[in-house]
């Protein structure tokens, strides 16, 4: 029994938060009237963390366009100065979202301005719920009834090691929409202003024609965690190959730590957008680069939209946050049942994963060829 231990992941377990504000709003739906408004705009609540965030941007997106109007948005802090640049969104509200993590500390929720016709409910937490009482609105949609049967879809398939439905396309049933036939790419999701691209195009550690390696290595829960040293053996061995700037990014003291203990075992620079960027300048700064590598994390979700070509070293997961171009590469050491929620072995399956392994799959990544639609990274191409 000594090889078995209970890793929980707490995090994770913060998401049943959800459900008594679902609960409290299908109550309203099924059993009050609801106030009626005078206006037909619409609201749409999603404040989910970043990772959950990105896979909805191409369902949120769908419905917007076929709504034929903008949109205001309630989302998570973080969140706010990059939705504010989606095209068709007006307005940007924000609560903190179930979460309450650290970037959110200091928000407090604010107050709607204005009455709507149509409120859609992708994701809620208390704080967003106390919103929505001081509103009126003519027809309220909740994701509550296919949020409930992608968990029991997910806990079957995961029984039977099966394939799951992946996020992005659960977004499109909460909408209650089909999946276009064409994957929405960056350029049909986000509309940004020139400064922003200049701003971003203006730091330093984005300067040069070198290729750009983004590295992401932090998490909230440390079953999903690399060792350092095997990062820095990576970093190595990438840069034997000549012609690379490695930058790391994130935000928080974990990363932040992280990069340090990397720094000590490497004897050429590396360089870091840690805490410097928010998830706007984050997103660009990514279109800018050339290639991510990092655990199954937010960022990760940020550079599959962003089509930068990627290296995903995944965690305990359902894997129902497949990045959506053929040729990024997932390796995943995690073959047991246990997903998500808690892990049962002592020691994580991460450390079966060494540096050559990683290094084997970069080399590959970065001799296929871009297609001509993914060269131009910079301004909204």
């Amino acid at each position: 029994m000594k090889h078995f231990a209970l890793n929980i992941n707490r995090e994770e377990l913060k998401l049943g938060r959800e459900i008594p504000a679902l609960l409290r709003l299908r109550l309203k739906k099924l059993f009050s009237r609801e106030r009626k408004a005078t206006g037909g705009k619409i609201l749409v609540v999603d404040t989910c963390i970043v990772g959950d965030f990105f896979a909805t941007l191409p369902a949120l997106r769908t419905f917007i366009e076929a709504s034929g109007q903008s949109v205001d948005l309630l989302v998570s802090p973080p969140l706010k100065s990059l939705a504010e640049a989606i095209k068709g969104v007006d307005r940007v509200f924000t609560a903190k979202s179930v979460y309450g993590r650290p970037m959110e500390k200091g928000e407090s929720a604010e107050r709607l301005s204005q009455d709507y016709g149509l409120v859609l409910v992708l994701r809620i937490s208390g704080d967003a719920f106390t919103m929505l009482e001081t509103i009126k609105y003519s027809s309220l949609r909740i994701y509550d009834i296919p949020y409930f049967r992608y968990l029991l879809h997910l806990l079957k398939n995961i029984l039977l090691k099966k394939e799951v439905k992946q996020w992005r396309e659960i977004n499109y049933e909460m909408i209650g929409m089909r999946e276009p036939a064409r994957r929405l790419e960056f350029g049909d999701i986000f509309e940004f202003a020139q400064e922003d691209y200049d701003r971003v195009e203006a730091l330093p550690e984005l300067a040069g024609d070198v290729r750009k390696v983004m590295i992401h290595t932090g998490s909230g829960w440390k079953i999903k965690l690399w060792d350092d040293k095997k990062w820095a053996e990576l970093l190595r061995k990438i840069n034997g190959l000549g012609g690379f700037r490695f930058i790391f990014i994130g935000g928080g003291e974990f990363e932040r730590r992280s990069l340090e203990r990397i720094r000590q075992d490497l004897d050429f620079e590396v360089y870091s957008l840690i805490d410097k960027t928010e998830l706007r300048e984050s997103l660009l700064a990514m279109r800018l680069c050339d290639y991510f590598i990092g655990i199954d994390s937010g960022p990760r979700n940020m550079a599959h939209l962003a089509d930068l070509r990627s290296i995903t070293l995944l965690g305990p997961a359902p894997n129902n946050f497949k990045p959506s171009n053929g040729e990024d590469i997932v390796i995943n050491k995690f073959d047991c049942r246990c997903k998500s929620l808690c892990y049962l072995h002592k020691e994580s399956a991460m450390q079966k994963l060494d540096s050559q392994e990683v290094f084997e799959a970069f080399k590959k990544l970065s001799r296929a060829p871009l297609k001509a639609a993914e060269r131009p990274r910079r301004r909204s191409a």
